[in-house]
């Protein structure tokens, strides 16, 4: 396996079965080569034969390639602040099995939480009949150093540069990838969501704090080569509340979820449907205001066509939405404003595990190299 390998690979995945004359035109492969690669996918039975697509009804109908999307699974974990989510997906980022479990930052090391995520993942790979996983895309709180071996710092968590990849791999036996969490929802959404041909799409996500990815192009945006978006922590007020990150009037010291709890009187696990019930307080208007106030500069900063919101946003009552699409266009660059959209995550609760899968089959299938 090797680049080219990939690239027939993700043209099957995001094309859906293709001619070998297709193939060629769009890799823009020789037609030596891709008979080379080709013959090998279907070898290594990753791809099969089908009827074209393209039969123009005369005479015997050509062959075409597709994809087989369970001749290999990968593993998507997301690792929240006392939440862990597991799922085993296949090669278009499929749950086929999922898993999720709580625990207390205060009670639970990290080398605990790894262990009880990798027994969880094996317990659900009997559950499945022990499918071929290639590898491991573990979504963290935090960004995560160039190689994508560890988190480098984690404010909710207070992890720091901690080996999280070399951890996976000792208990679990497989290859393992770190990203950002918000940025592997971000990239999750663009392979195999609402964002599949869109050309750049932040993603905000709210629960225990509030984070944001980018992809561009088809390409997580990784500043520094760390990956993360801090939209929580633009200071919109300089003599706010103090933020976890150290500095005071961060959009996240406003809006995070022990904030929102207290403002609805609640302790404890926050429910799905937190917003709605902040909807009915005297803190909604102000929670809607500091939000818009920081997309705007997020909007006018990244440029995205795409807002995807996830977490309690994505559960939030329409009301939040309208008065994003009212009061977002008034506030950023004029040609911004005929095309932003601003959408509801399409893979719900799941969307951690799920982008942890979409950064393992990026890393472990579609890049052509295969551990």
């Amino acid at each position: 396996m090797g680049i080219h390998h990939g690239q027939v690979l993700s043209i099957l995945r995001d094309e859906g079965p293709q001619s070998r004359a297709s193939l060629a035109r769009r890799s823009k492969l020789s037609p030596t080569t891709l008979t080379h690669v080709t013959a090998q996918l279907l070898s290594d039975r990753v791809v099969t034969e089908c009827e074209a697509v393209e039969s123009t009804g005369v005479g015997r109908p050509g062959q075409a390639i597709k994809l087989i999307p369970d001749a290999f699974h990968v593993a998507g974990i997301h690792l929240g602040a006392g939440l862990v989510q597991i799922a085993i997906t296949d090669l278009r980022a499929r749950a086929k099995a999922t898993a999720s479990f709580d625990f207390s930052l205060r009670e639970t090391g990290p080398d605990d939480v790894v262990s009880r995520a990798a027994e969880t993942l094996s317990r659900l790979r009997i559950e499945i009949g022990e499918p071929r996983l290639l590898g491991i895309g573990v979504a963290v709180p935090g960004p995560v150093n160039a190689e994508r071996r560890s988190i480098l710092a984690s404010i909710n968590t207070g992890w720091r540069n901690l080996p999280l990849a070399s951890k996976f791999e000792t208990q679990t036996g497989l290859p393992v990838v770190l990203e950002h969490n918000v940025s592997s929802m971000a990239l999750a959404e663009v392979r195999y969501g609402i964002g599949r041909g869109v050309p750049a799409v932040l993603y905000v996500y709210l629960r225990t704090g509030l984070g944001a990815g980018l992809v561009v192009d088809g390409m997580p945006f990784r500043p520094g080569g760390h990956g993360a978006v801090e939209l929580g922590h633009i200071q919109i007020s300089r003599d706010g509340p103090l933020c976890s990150c150290g500095n005071h009037g961060c959009l996240e010291s406003y809006v995070n979820e022990n904030v929102l709890m207290r403002a609805v009187g609640l302790e404890g696990q926050a429910p799905g449907n937190l917003l709605e019930r902040l909807e009915a307080t005297e803190a909604w208007m102000p929670t809607l205001d500091r939000l818009t106030d920081s997309l705007a500069i997020a909007i006018n900063l990244l440029t995205p066509d795409l807002i995807i919101l996830g977490g309690h946003l994505g559960e939030a009552p329409d009301s939040l939405f309208d008065h994003l699409l009212k009061n977002l266009p008034p506030r950023v660059m004029p040609h911004m404003r005929g095309v932003l959209r601003i959408e509801r995550s399409g893979f719900g609760p799941l969307s951690g595990a799920i982008g942890g899968a979409a950064v393992a089959l990026d890393h472990f299938f579609y890049s052509g190299v295969r551990q």
